[in-house]
């Protein structure tokens, strides 16, 4: 079997530091590389935060928006006067109006509308339910 000589095959030798570690600049280029990809996680995770407290605070809404119906439907005088929720940011507002219903012969329906607002970045965020009623 004959022996190959590298320098022969055209391949240079490479000497290796005694240190064996990495340059200053590997360093800094892996640091700088790391550093670009948490960025991006956080942004990721803030922004998923955001979107499930915005989620909360819609099914939140809507479930007040409900019971609010529920509870103009048991009231005999279609009456609840405006309130707030703790489950909803500081700053919201439950309103809710009963009036009779348009163009019905019958005296015995209503028209109920409920809105249900908060503060939500640098504007409203607005849940409008309605809903005929029949007095018994």
């Amino acid at each position: 079997m004959a022996c190959v000589n590298r320098t022969s095959l055209g391949l240079s030798t490479m000497k290796v530091s005694a240190n064996g570690g990495f340059t200053l600049v590997e360093v800094l280029a892996a640091v700088c590389l790391l550093s670009i990809g948490l960025m991006a996680v956080l942004a990721a995770g803030e922004a998923a935060r955001n979107t499930q407290k915005r989620a909360v605070y819609m099914a939140s809404g809507r479930t007040i928006a409900q019971n609010v119906l529920e509870e103009l439907r048991s009231n005999p005088n279609y009456t609840l006067p405006s309130q707030t929720s703790p489950s909803l940011p500081a700053g919201n507002n439950i309103s809710m109006s009963v009036t009779r219903y348009p163009s019905s012969s019958n005296t015995q329906i209503y028209y109920a509308t409920v809105t249900v607002t908060w503060p939500e970045g640098n504007g409203t965020r607005r849940i409008f339910y309605e809903t005929a009623m029949a007095r018994k």
